[in-house]
């Protein structure tokens, strides 16, 4: 992962440099979006379970943009729903003995498949650090860059038996965000966000919730298993891309592709990888 951060630097660098340092119109004002899309997820909750599970979600997701020459606002909620099971095992039973009231032995079982549920939820506010364009058959590419921070919250739940995954994060971060376009109106985007510090919320490590004060589950998880994590001991890098053609003066269409790595140490390991492909449509 760390290679994949200098490479991605690089590049960027590589762009800047190639491309004339000319300030550029860049139309400003109010964007919404909204996208529907498909997303993979992989975990492997070492709390939970030695096993690797993964689901296929369904995602929407709403968005809010304010742009101008200087700055850059941005606000989005994304929620997604799918089957988690252990990978190679969708239909496995989890049995354990039990005896009916005349003393004959009996199964019970209960699916290892679950659903999960994820939201994120993002708020960013960033710089424009430098403006440039460069010519491609003809046509002028103008490209924006910013910098800046970003709050960021996200919530995975499952409600399979061995409670895989339950996480919930709430992170400040540092974004780098760089858009160019096209004069024939075709738009392209590209950020990373890194994550500085956060708070993080995972269960206690027997993976159980109990309280001696009779404090709900949800308090007592949150007074129970929440910690403070930063760069060392958490890892979640995100990367978006994504590419839109107007259809109009106010309308665009285009497609998004978001990822992310997360690690954490507490209180065992738990490693998550996520690609999410959606199609957008923004109104400006």
């Amino acid at each position: 992962m760390k290679h994949l951060i200098i490479t991605t630097m690089v590049l960027l660098s590589a762009i800047s440099i190639a491309a004339q340092e000319k300030p550029a119109p860049i139309r400003t004002g109010g964007q919404f979006r909204i996208g529907i899309g498909y997303q993979r997820t992989w975990i492997k909750d070492r709390q939970a379970s030695p096993l690797r599970y993964q689901s296929s979600d369904k995602t929407i997701t709403l968005g809010y943009t304010k742009l101008s020459e200087e700055d850059l606002f941005n606000a989005e909620i994304k929620a997604a729903i799918g089957d988690l099971f252990p990978a190679g095992y969708r239909n496995r039973n989890w049995y354990h003995p039990n005896y009916q009231p005349g003393g004959v032995l009996k199964l019970d079982s209960s699916r290892l498949k679950g659903t999960l549920y994820n939201s994120h939820i993002r708020i960013a506010y960033a710089r424009n650090i430098s403006n440039g364009y460069t010519s491609i058959g003809g046509e002028d590419l103008n490209s924006y860059r910013y910098a800046g921070v970003s709050l960021n919250s996200q919530l995975f739940y499952t409600d399979n038996i061995v409670r895989t995954g339950w996480m919930h994060a709430a992170s400040v971060n540092a974004d780098f965000m760089q858009l160019s376009r096209l004069q024939s109106g075709h738009y392209f985007s590209f950020r990373i966000t890194i994550p500085l510090f956060s708070r993080n919320t995972r269960l206690p490590y027997h993976n159980t919730v109990s309280s001696a004060d009779n404090r709900s589950g949800m308090a007592t998880l949150f007074r129970q298993g929440t910690k403070w994590a930063w760069l060392g001991n958490f890892h979640n890098i995100r990367l978006d891309a994504g590419y839109e053609y107007a259809l109009s003066n106010n309308a665009r269409l285009g497609l998004q592709y978001s990822g992310q790595f997360l690690h954490y140490d507490k209180e065992a390991p738990v490693t998550l990888f996520q690609n999410n492909v959606a199609i957008n449509m923004a109104f400006q």
